[in-house]
């Protein structure tokens, strides 16, 4: 299995998706024995219900996933049992609310007419090449900020500053994406 994710790494979104349908749902990594990075992988919606749901209590993520992801805190990425209920539910209560729902709808709209479109549109006219990492990581930070404590800090304009509080989130988040 690991010689083919690394000759499928270029198309590794397209190489997942194409095991998990050729394996009905759902794939168990074995990696190599002395690694210890055996993973399940699922898309099944009932699977994803009974570890997320169902049975939570099942499945900790334990010490170690801790340890990786300890840039997110207690909160509910890295919560377990007890803590992770409350902070479900907590979380369950607001996504329901339709007041949330078209609050949030109004601004992402607002961050896609007076962020998103407006840099674009002034790369295409300059004729530039365009991060798009970068643009959509700036919207993501922009959008998140707005959500969370109601405050945009404009990292997503034309200009593209440079805002020290965006660049110490996505450098707090990146380490997450690679540390084993």
């Amino acid at each position: 299995m690991l010689p083919a994710v690394l000759q499928n790494l270029d198309r590794a979104h397209d190489y997942a998706t194409e095991v998990l349908t050729e394996c009905g749902g759902t794939y168990m990594f074995k990696g190599p024995w002395f690694s210890n990075t055996d993973m399940l992988f699922t898309c099944d919606p009932a699977n994803i219900h009974h570890v997320f749901s169902k049975n939570f209590s099942n499945y900790p993520k334990g010490p170690e996933f801790r340890k990786i992801f300890e840039v997110l805190g207690d909160g509910i990425f890295n919560a377990d049992f007890e803590l992770w209920e409350i902070h479900r539910r907590t979380t369950l209560s607001l996504l329901t609310q339709s007041k949330f729902h078209s609050s949030l709808e109004g601004t992402v709209w607002g961050k896609v007419e007076t962020g998103l479109l407006p840099v674009l549109a002034s790369f295409c006219k300059q004729g530039a090449e365009v991060d798009l990492q970068d643009i959509f990581q700036r919207f993501t930070f922009d959008n998140i900020c707005k959500v969370v404590l109601d405050y945009d800090p404009s990292s997503l304009c034309v200009e593209l500053p440079h805002i020290p509080c965006e660049k110490a989130f996505n450098d707090s988040v990146e380490p997450c994406c690679f540390d084993t």
